[in-house]
């Protein structure tokens, strides 16, 4: 019986490709004797609700873009409580994802990987079941990342962050926070937290070599201060996958934290590079929970 596959791709994004990227995958998988199926969304509930539909209709389902729009397929597949393999064609600035699960991020080759890689599980991390698929940030990187205006990312790319970052490094500004995991409570101060579900950071690959997709884990950085001097010690560290042994910087792993706020305002949080909830929040992960299409090699 010939494989079903499903291409879900954002119509709304101006002038993307998408449509265009979602023909040329169309077309190479019917080459190869599969039927292709093209869904264009209109919204973030549209592709939610057609990822969630397409659990029971479809054998593959194949999403063009960035991190934002690989989490909201999961999304769909937490709705469904189901998933099928996933394949990625990355479309994004950063594709934190796909670079820590070595999905290649040419189009062309993106394409073919559909074909010749292999589903593999891949962990899910949640917040009552809005997913996480690569980070949650709070605290001063989540403001930088909040002053970053949409078109400034695709003008820019990736160097329009450390450029708002330098202007937060002369604020000083920290977060009192009550954190609860592996049956431990800690109230501390913290200017950044930070939660990984890979090894891979704002397309860094080599961020934290211990973590993988497929560990079960989250993986928590908390650092105390984000100052100038400090962040040069860091950078060092960032570089050579050591931030967990930078001083000032408290690292742990688990499969569960409760993350309370004990400061007298507000601090939201930022999934996947978007902006998401306040605190307080818990944070889960689901292991195996997604089975994405990757490179054998």
């Amino acid at each position: 019986m010939m494989e079903k596959i499903i291409i879900i791709f954002n119509g709304t994004a101006g002038n993307s490709n998408n449509e265009e990227i979602a023909n040329r995958a169309k077309n190479y998988l019917e080459k190869h004797g599969k039927i292709a199926t093209l869904s264009k969304t209109n919204s973030e509930q549209d592709a939610i609700n057609q990822a969630a539909q397409a659990v029971d209709i479809y054998d593959y389902l194949v999403t063009i873009g960035g991190d934002g729009s690989i989490n909201t397929v999961c999304a769909g597949f937490l709705k469904a409580n189901k998933t099928i393999p996933l394949g990625i064609i990355p479309g994004g600035t950063v594709n934190n994802f796909a670079r820590a699960l070595k999905i290649p991020l040419n189009t062309d080759k993106a394409i073919e990987n559909l074909l010749t890689g292999t589903p593999k599980n891949v962990d899910l991390g949640h917040i009552d079941r809005q997913p996480i698929i690569s980070s949650l940030t709070l605290g001063r990187l989540a403001d930088i990342s909040r002053n970053v205006k949409q078109t400034e990312k695709k003008k820019f790319g990736r160097i329009v962050y450390l450029f708002k970052g330098i202007k937060e490094l002369f604020t000083n500004r920290s977060y009192k926070l009550k954190i609860t995991a592996n049956g431990k409570a800690e109230t501390l101060r913290a200017q950044i937290l930070l939660i990984t579900t890979t090894n891979s950071v704002g397309g860094y690959v080599e961020f934290n070599p211990q973590a993988a997709y497929d560990d079960d884990y989250l993986h928590v950085f908390l650092l105390k201060k984000f100052t100038l001097p400090k962040i040069l010690t860091y950078g060092s560290f960032f570089l050579s996958g050591n931030l967990k042994q930078a001083r000032g910087v408290k690292y742990f792993k688990t499969k569960e934290v409760k993350i309370e706020n004990l400061s007298s305002r507000d601090i939201k949080t930022r999934i996947d590079g978007d902006p998401a909830m306040a605190l307080p929040i818990t944070v889960q992960t689901i292991p195996d929970f997604l089975k994405v299409v990757m490179p054998d090699k």
